[in-house]
């Protein structure tokens, strides 16, 4: 367990610390690695956090860095909150999160998709609508933006972030989505990083679909080897042919 936590505080060691000099008494990427631990123990609560943190502190101390034998108020680690970077934030957090499944064989596999949120407003109080990158493996989100006007964005923002998020995760092959990212331009783009794709085609595609119909007229049609249900703790029911598979879970510990 030690261990795992060195590592796990190491990866955020490349942080800079945006505070004066002046009074500082805990590591400022300590701090980052605590509050990170606690949200993946989904704990949002700071003041929640340094309670949780005070019982386990013998085991935490040292392997996060941290000097002193308490651990930080919960308004210290607030105001240090306000400061971080979110660029380095997600360096440090691609950097962990590759740590963590360096051992994987299979290839990560994400879906894309748009989502209105809930608790995020613009500035003219409307839902914030975000795009997300979901790894099916770890079934966390690996990446989420921005994406103003109507869902007909989501295409070109998927587009303008996917070279970063490639560098990011260079394990990422193939990208799960709706018919919405059926387009020349995404699909192009995917080819050319070497990326498969998994793309619903609706009626809004006439030509398109015409053309897969015909050229898998002659196919038989093979049940999914994973069989999905309609809703939770609806009447469970095979899948229709053609249903969205999934991929075994893979705990990604830190």
């Amino acid at each position: 367990m030690d261990s795992a936590l060195s590592r796990f505080g190491a990866v955020f060691s490349q942080l800079s610390d945006p505070r004066k000099a002046r009074g500082v008494r805990h590591p400022y990427q300590s701090m980052v690695a605590l509050v990170f631990l606690g949200l993946l123990g989904r704990i949002t609560e700071m003041a929640v956090l340094v309670r949780w943190a005070t019982i386990h502190w013998k085991d935490l101390q040292e392997p996060l860095g941290f000097t002193r034998n308490h651990p930080p108020c919960d308004t210290t680690i607030s105001r240090a909150l306000a400061k971080l970077s979110l660029h380095e934030f997600r360096q440090a957090f691609s950097a962990w999160l590759n740590l963590a499944l360096a051992d994987s064989k299979e290839p990560w596999i994400a879906a894309i998709d748009g989502k209105t949120s809930r608790q995020g407003l613009s500035a003219d109080g409307s839902p914030v609508n975000m795009l997300n990158v979901f790894l099916q493996q770890t079934k966390l989100t690996l990446d989420q933006w921005s994406v103003q006007g109507d869902k007909t964005n989501e295409p070109g923002s998927f587009r303008l972030h996917l070279e970063e998020l490639l560098t990011a995760y260079p394990t990422l092959r193939m990208f799960t989505g709706d018919a919405i990212y059926a387009q020349r331009p995404l699909l192009e783009l995917l080819q050319t990083n070497n990326c498969d794709y998994l793309f619903q085609v609706k009626d809004n595609q006439p030509d398109v679909l015409d053309a897969l119909k015909t050229c898998f007229a002659n196919v038989a049609a093979v049940r999914p080897a994973h069989e999905v249900t309609e809703k939770r703790g609806a009447n469970k029911k095979p899948a229709e042919y053609g249903s969205t598979w999934t991929m075994p879970s893979i705990s990604a510990s830190v």
